[in-house]
């Protein structure tokens, strides 16, 4: 019991932040693009083409400096539905968020080659569910950060035709918090309490991305792009126990932990029309390979009767996204912007934790930009998610195995906390960008 808490509990809180949409995976690495339902693979008019395509960085007609942010404000509920006639509910007060994106792309006006560096955080995020509520024995708060540095090259083969290559270096550290259920009391009812901090840092990941744009017409641009997987590993993390003396040598000091689990593959396609020379609209589809995080795995330095290694399974399935959106440019050359897009969760029945309290997600965008003098673009975005609740049933942990009922001979387990989740999100975003 005691192994798979730990291990379920660390290890999906890893995932969770980072699929900011597939989970919590919202794409903020750029808010003219972020203002457009998140489109951005057949996107060339700023420098978040290093991150969205790099291929598109190629028809760059400038060289540019950007720098924004999108403070994340959400939170998620939750209800014991599984109880008759039960009126419990529980909501996080989650930290907010401030992931942020850094672009330089550079090269000669009229070359063919482009260079650039960026800097973001699309894995960062944080949640916090308190230390009093029903599932506090998975989650108490946790933090994620990660960083990804990215070096990039694109190379504009003909008027047409554009191709770009990254290396994605990966870095990041997690912090969890959670409540030990630990020894049943005579009455049988209720459980001495303890707690433990889990810290660590990964080590450095490597993955790669490539892109390419093709310019069909004068009204019809398409891309395409690849994000490779990333495999990120914490060694040595430490593991902090506070718990009555009486058991502290199961749970000794010093103790550290290896972890590792799998940042997934994206591939994305998109097109965009030109109805006019101040009018176009675009459609992107991305398919995430989540079907790369089969299981949790938690290795201890130390292994005790009540600290012992584990596997858990999450199996989870791979998830698409399709995104709509578009932009019109005034007479002003204010740029007004909007969109929308909707997010297959990879979380099947009985696996869904407090950590990833996933459903199928709407996100309704909208932003605007404009220039300050023949140098500088501000743009802004706000981004609302929206997700139905879900509920998570007894019999479908149960099926799933994350779940077992009571016996006489043995006592139940739980990996998920069966009952009713609802998340919703505020994004607002701004980002400046130097031109040159």
């Amino acid at each position: 019991m005691m192994k798979k808490l730990l291990t379920i509990c660390f290890l999906s809180t890893l995932i969770s932040p980072f699929s900011y949409g597939s989970g919590y995976q919202v794409l903020l690495q750029g808010n003219r693009t972020t203002g457009m339902g998140n489109l951005g693979v057949m996107m060339y008019s700023d420098a978040s083409s290093l991150f969205f395509n790099p291929g598109a960085m190629g028809f760059m007609d400038h060289n540019s400096i950007l720098i924004g942010t999108n403070p994340i404000f959400a939170s998620n509920t939750y209800w014991n539905s599984e109880t008759s006639n039960s009126s419990y509910t529980a909501e996080t007060d989650n930290p907010t968020g401030t992931p942020f994106h850094f672009y330089a792309v550079w090269g000669p006006k009229d070359g063919k080659f482009k260079f650039g560096i960026g800097a973001m955080t699309p894995f960062g995020s944080g949640v916090n569910w308190g230390n009093t509520w029903d599932g506090r024995d998975m989650l108490n708060e946790l933090t994620l950060k990660a960083i990804q540095i990215q070096p990039t090259v694109a190379f504009r083969i003909s008027d047409k035709l554009s191709i770009g290559a990254g290396l994605d270096i990966t870095l990041g550290s997690v912090n969890l918090m959670r409540t030990l259920l630990l020894d049943a009391r005579q009455d049988g009812n209720n459980y001495s309490e303890g707690s433990v901090s889990l810290e660590g840092s990964a080590s450095l990941a490597y993955g790669y991305n490539i892109g390419i744009l093709y310019a069909a017409s004068e009204k019809i641009d398409l891309g395409l792009s690849y994000r490779s997987k990333v495999d990120m590993k914490i060694e040595d993390g430490d593991a902090e126990f506070v718990v009555p003396s009486s058991i502290a040598g199961l749970f000794p000091d010093g103790n550290t932990f290896n972890a590792s689990l799998p940042l997934p593959s994206v591939i994305s396609a998109g097109l965009t029309y030109h109805i006019s020379e101040n009018f176009e609209i675009g459609t992107q589809f991305d398919w995430v390979g989540w079907s790369a995080y089969k299981s949790l795995d938690f290795d201890f330095k130390t292994n005790t009767p009540g600290l012992e290694d584990s596997s858990s399974p999450r199996n989870y399935e791979d998830s698409w996204v399709i995104h709509l959106g578009g932009e019109y440019v005034l007479e002003n050359n204010l740029q007004l912007r909007a969109g929308l897009y909707y997010d297959k969760t990879p979380v099947q029945d009985g696996y869904m934790t407090p950590e990833t309290p996933d459903n199928d997600r709407l996100g309704l965008t909208a932003g605007i930009g404009f220039a300050i003098g023949e140098h500088f673009q501000l743009d802004l975005s706000f981004l609302y998610i929206h997700s139905a609740q879900r509920e998570q049933t007894i019999e479908q942990a149960i099926a799933a195995g994350t779940y077992t009922l009571s016996t006489p001979q043995q006592s139940g387990t739980r990996d998920v906390l069966p009952g009713t989740y609802k998340l919703n999100a505020v994004i607002p975003g701004f980002s400046i960008a130097y031109k040159f």
